[in-house]
């Protein structure tokens, strides 16, 4: 038998980022005053303290985030150290997005700047060792002036990435 189920998928886009936490309350708390989203809603897990599953609303799109359960192999970025991901918002002021989550606790990892591809851009992490990268459009630039900015920053930085 076959479902064509598709109510409240319209806030569901092609990809969807799931992220594993450690103290997922605290974690939804940062991210609606860090980055303005919405909680739609939480479920608690049987000891009734974990959140197994909370959907929250970022501009136009849903992401969903729940506790660790180190004992299902499902564990935050901060048990391994790091993360291999970075999560980009495109927003109308990133100056003011960027403050907002700086204030609510995310730590600098590069500073705002106006960048070679067109976008005013920073990149942070949050208390949750999620990576994020803040951008606000400046210019729209072709394939060819973006290839010709990138061959520009190349030249003047024979150091980059440094250390």
């Amino acid at each position: 038998m076959t479902h064509n189920a598709t109510h409240g998928l319209e806030d569901f886009h092609t990809i969807t980022p799931h992220l594993i936490v450690r103290d997922a309350a605290r974690a939804i708390e940062f991210y609606k005053r860090a980055f303005g989203a919405a909680e739609l809603y939480r479920n608690l897990a049987p000891d009734g303290k974990s959140i197994m599953h909370a959907e929250l609303m970022l501009g136009n799109s849903r992401f969903l985030l729940h506790d660790e359960f180190p004992e299902q192999g499902a564990l935050s970025p901060l048990a391994y150290q790091g993360t291999a991901v970075t999560l980009h918002l495109y927003v109308a002021d990133v100056d003011a997005v960027y403050a907002s989550a700086v204030e609510a606790g995310a730590e600098v990892l590069m500073p705002l700047e106006d960048c070679f591809w067109g976008d005013r851009y920073g990149i942070l992490r949050d208390p949750f060792g999620h990576r994020w990268s803040v951008a606000t459009r400046l210019k729209d630039l072709s394939p060819h002036e973006l290839q010709a900015r990138a061959g520009a920053f190349n030249a003047e930085h024979q150091d980059w990435p440094q250390k």
